[in-house]
């Protein structure tokens, strides 16, 4: 499971303090915050990229492209919204200048963790960089309005001089944005979560009626010949005697039925635990095999050809004009201890799977 992080951001107003009397370091670090803070969302490029990594490695949903500007521009404004002030700047043995930064970082979990519960259980699209943006643009409200506070912190940056004008050593600005952006990609994470959850329950059903099984070899560690296999395994045996020529079509029908059963996935909540959810399925049940072994039970037979027979054509027709019941819905657990249990006949996995497709 991946480890969840804290952004901090914040309100900035920094006070600059007088510089060394033979330089003007304190002053160039001054100024370059107020530039990024001003218009520096790509200074963060580094931060995300390596939060952007940590979360791609922890889900199966990946960043977004299009998310990268958004989510820059909302590390700039969570930097803008600390006050910082800029100390005297001491010069060292090598020429360099040492510049402390003191700030008080904003707690981001705290800040937005409990409205981003309630704005993902609202959200209105399963779109990864849409809901993503929406959380952003609350969150960046909360963060200016009602943020949670972290202790003091100081900050080193070594300065060196380049020519006429100074320049902040990468590794220690980095490191400033580091620990006053500290858990950055929580905002994402809490709502990719989520969406990763979504994603899964909807590939585990897509891969188990229609056969698409692309996105559920994903989540599930396999190759897409492996999960093809998952998904016809036992599935589509026929019954023991049923006469060898019409095995294929018996298997055909009832592919075709069961691709096109009908269900919706709700937006999953998390719920206490590790890998533990709750989601709602709404599904229209799919009664075409159920409809197929009504009519074939009807018949009248005199050998096992003319029943294997009768029962593949039963099938046959239902699967060319399939029939449903009422809508329904289910809210279904998904954790690792209902995985486990999906074969067992009474669990709740197998309820939800003879409910979107009626066995007789």
């Amino acid at each position: 499971m991946r480890k969840r992080t804290f952004l901090i951001s914040c309100v900035f107003a920094f006070a600059l303090l007088t510089g060394c009397s033979d330089n003007k370091a304190d002053e160039y670090v001054g100024g370059q915050i107020t530039s990024i803070k001003e218009n520096g969302s790509d200074s963060f490029a580094t931060i995300l990229d390596e939060g952007i990594a940590e979360s791609n490695d922890s889900y199966v949903l990946q960043f977004p492209e299009e998310l990268r500007e958004p989510y820059l521009e909302f590390m700039k404004d969570s930097f803008s919204s600390i006050t910082f002030e800029v100390s005297k700047a001491k010069k060292m043995n090598d020429g360099t200048f040492s510049v402390q930064v003191t700030y008080t970082p904003i707690n981001i979990k705290n800040t937005v963790e409990a409205a981003n519960i309630e704005q993902i259980a609202l959200l209105e699209t399963t779109e990864l960089t849409g809901a993503v943006t929406s959380i952003l643009e609350e969150d960046t409200k909360l963060i200016k309005n009602s943020p949670s506070r972290e202790d003091e912190t100081i900050t080193t940056l070594n300065v060196y001089q380049d020519g006429d004008s100074y320049k902040i050593s990468t590794e220690s600005l980095e490191n400033l944005f580091e620990q006053s952006l500290y858990g950055v990609m929580e905002p994402y994470n809490q709502v990719c979560d989520i969406l990763d959850c979504y994603d899964f329950v909807k590939a585990y059903l897509d891969a188990s009626f229609k056969g698409e099984v692309s996105r559920f070899a994903l989540h599930t560690d396999r190759t897409e010949e492996e999960a093809l296999a998952w998904y016809e395994a036992d599935v589509f045996d026929p019954p023991a005697d049923l006469s060898e020529a019409y095995v294929s079509r018996y298997q055909e029908a009832l592919k075709t039925m069961m691709k096109q059963c009908q269900y919706t996935v709700g937006i999953p909540k998390k719920e206490t635990g590790v890998y533990s959810y709750t989601v709602e399925i709404k599904t229209t049940p799919n009664t075409s095999l159920e409809s197929a072994y009504t009519e074939f039970e009807g018949g009248t037979y005199y050998s096992i050809d003319e029943v294997s027979s009768g029962l593949v054509a039963a099938m046959e027709k239902y699967a060319a004009a399939p029939t449903f019941g009422e809508e329904t819905s289910m809210t279904i657990s998904f954790n690792a201890s209902s995985m486990l249990s999906a074969g067992d006949a009474n669990s709740e996995l197998a309820t939800l799977a003879t409910t979107i497709f009626v066995i007789p």
